[in-house]
């Protein structure tokens, strides 16, 4: 399947190709298997927010990862936009794959 670091970011570009400028994802860190994607945007919160930070996990599993959201960080005030999401990453064993 190739190297998951890779994956990741190939993902986050993908995922920034169709949702930019509304909503922009950025690698910030990576701990063990858990990856830190920052989201900045003008997304509508009340449309979905969650679904803008679900649809990076969507593509991710596509390419083969194991992904779940262990943590958001929400911002303080209601003047912020940002989010820090925690992605456990791993790679989908063979039986797993669709």
């Amino acid at each position: 399947m190739g190297d998951v670091k890779l994956v990741v970011k190939e993902s986050i570009k993908e995922y920034n190709r169709y949702r930019s400028p509304e909503a922009v994802a950025r690698l910030v860190t990576r701990k063990g298997d858990t990856y830190y994607v920052k989201f900045d945007g003008s997304y509508c919160e009340t449309c979905g927010l969650y679904d803008w930070i679900d649809d990076l996990r969507y593509i991710m599993l596509e390419k083969g990862l194991d992904v779940e959201i262990e943590k958001l960080k929400e911002p303080e005030g209601p003047e912020g936009s940002v989010r820090v999401a925690a992605f456990r990453v791993r790679p989908l064993r063979a039986s797993q794959r669709p």
